[in-house]
């Protein structure tokens, strides 16, 4: 039997109940809201989680908008001590987080007041200890296949030699994590992997994918708020995060782990390439093992990257795609394929298989090769003939035409 932890992580949040008439104001102009911002937008949420690290209380949420005068005309006790006067607010994009200082010991429960409101909650440890000088894989994810994540956690171990999992999930209705943490300890992947219930409004989309045209992206407050959490209860202490969805595998030159790669630099930083669902076999399931095909139309999708987080400042925010005010090193040969067909068309449809075609569509040799090695009696056997260029070879000929 494995030795390693599988743990569902116990959260504290703060929030105003629904029958009080406090709401956080919207930030996006009537006119650019969609028909569904309302609905999933987070009006209520006062902190994510309440939880003690390092001498302080960390009170991580979204941006109060609104609703400053629950910190400025409110009451914050720790077992029944007043500690109002010892709030300090750090504000970042689409996220704030409320240290209370000066504490030298765990207390055992939080109480907020505001008027007829009294929020209790109880405070919770760090994992700092537990995640100190570990390589982890770090997501959110909502609804994902089981056999999805393990063939993710499996990857990423294979090739990276991670030994930790930091898995975020959002508001999953397919199952619940107490199922997923059985499948996982049934599959005995040697590795420590920490489940973390965050069952929060993601808020609306912003850009093209509001429907109303190039948006803001400004009501999104639930990945952000993640970010600052787990930085303070988790990683700050770790010796490399990979930051990566579930339908995103990082590729090195020659199978290199990313944490070797990482060496001394702060963080790398790195393009994704769409994996299209085309599939190698006709009667094979939808798994990664079963697509490795480019197409020359594409761009590449957004960065994604891979930090040690002990040689950035506590005040750096870490972002979906960057870490904010930081250069990141990009390093030639190393991507992320994003799978088009490991999604359950949340944001755009993407999912349904389309139609080969010779003259754009090509084999990433890179993807094919690692994803048959990890799975040599599932994956489809094909010829990588001239037709299936090598993705730094097409790259280096996209390269001269454009020059």
């Amino acid at each position: 039997m494995s030795q390693h932890t599988i743990e569902i992580v116990k959260i504290s949040p703060c929030i105003i109940p629904d029958n009080k008439p406090y709401n956080r104001t919207a930030p996006r102009e009537a006119h650019l809201q969609p028909d569904d911002y309302q609905e999933k937008f987070d009006y209520k949420t006062l902190s994510f989680d309440t939880f003690y690290s390092e001498g302080k209380v960390i009170l991580s949420g979204p941006p109060l908008y609104g609703l400053e005068k629950f910190i400025e005309n409110g009451k914050i006790l720790l077992d029944d001590q007043d500690h109002t006067q010892n709030i300090k607010t750090i504000h970042f994009d689409r996220t704030q987080s409320n240290h209370i200082t000066q504490i030298e010991t765990q207390p055992h429960e939080l109480t907020w007041e505001y008027e007829d409101i009294s929020i209790h909650t109880q405070v919770n440890n760090h994992f700092l200890n537990e995640f100190k000088g570990k390589k982890v894989l770090f997501t959110l994810s909502k609804n994902n296949k089981f056999e999805w994540i393990y063939d993710w956690i499996l990857f990423y171990k294979k090739y990276h030699h991670i030994d930790t999992v930091l898995f975020y999930d959002n508001n999953s209705n397919n199952y619940s994590l107490d199922e997923l943490k059985i499948y996982l300890e049934e599959k005995e992947l040697d590795i420590d992997i920490y489940l973390v219930p965050w069952n929060f409004k993601y808020g609306p989309q912003g850009g093209i994918y509001s429907g109303k045209g190039k948006t803001p992206w400004d009501s999104d407050f639930c990945q952000y708020g993640m970010f600052e959490h787990a930085k303070h209860r988790f990683l700050k202490y770790s010796a490399g995060v990979i930051n990566a969805d579930i339908d995103e595998l990082v590729i090195t030159p020659n199978g290199s782990s990313i944490f070797e790669l990482l060496a001394d630099h702060k963080g790398l930083l790195y393009p994704g390439y769409w994996i299209q669902s085309i599939p190698l076999g006709d009667n094979k399931e939808t798994r990664f093992f079963n697509y490795a095909y480019r197409s020359k139309d594409d761009k590449h999708s957004d960065n994604k990257w891979c930090i040690n987080p002990s040689k950035l400042d506590d005040q750096t925010q870490w972002k979906v795609h960057s870490i904010r005010k930081t250069n990141l090193k990009s390093l030639k040969g190393v991507y992320y394929a994003h799978f088009k067909a490991i999604n359950y068309n949340w944001k755009t449809q993407r999912v349904d298989n389309v139609s080969y075609n010779e003259s754009k569509h090509y084999i990433d040799h890179n993807v094919y090769t690692q994803l048959n090695n990890l799975f040599p009696h599932e994956s489809p056997k094909i010829a990588l003939s001239s037709q299936t260029i090598s993705t730094g070879l097409f790259e280096k000929i996209k390269a001269i035409f454009k020059a």
